[in-house]
């Protein structure tokens, strides 16, 4: 099982590599390739275009048959973040599948930015400012923003 599970993130490493996503970079740890690091470019059409979001990804021994552990590495004012960076995201719980691959969690990350779930929050002021007023919403993601992520070139 071992060798199957190194050779899947190795896999998955040398694809990215080869198929980078736009608006998204991944690197695993030189220690340990456990442990990933994610930068992800804020969706254009949301508050947080034009900055970078960071994640933490660690693979469990299990994975792929295990869905990664995925957490922001700073504040990020969401409905589905948590203040500690937890993220709602069904293919992180309920709905892993040993198909998907650690870029299309962060794609679903990318989606999760663009059109959050407001009724499964984890962070309820969030949600209650997305439903009920987007424009206060927009300015204290801004603000998250500013205070904790880099800017990216528009």
């Amino acid at each position: 099982m071992l060798k199957a599970h190194l050779s899947r993130i190795n896999k998955e490493i040398k694809e990215f590599q080869s198929e980078p996503l736009n608006g998204i970079n991944l690197s695993a740890d030189d220690e340990d390739i456990h442990k990933w690091k994610g930068q992800l470019e804020g969706p254009e059409g949301t508050p947080y275009y034009g900055y970078i979001l960071r994640v933490n990804i660690v693979l469990t021994q299990n994975y792929p048959l295990e869905a990664p552990i995925v957490t922001f590495e700073h504040p990020v004012y969401h409905p589905n973040v948590s203040d500690s960076g937890s993220i709602c995201l069904d293919i992180l719980k309920s709905q892993w599948s040993p198909t998907l691959t650690i870029s299309k969690v962060m794609l679903s990350l990318s989606s999760l930015l663009n059109d959050p779930n407001p009724s499964s929050a984890l962070n309820s002021e969030a949600a209650r400012y997305w439903n009920s007023d987007r424009e206060k919403f927009d300015k204290i993601v801004k603000e998250r923003c500013e205070k904790y992520c880099k800017k990216f070139n528009i």
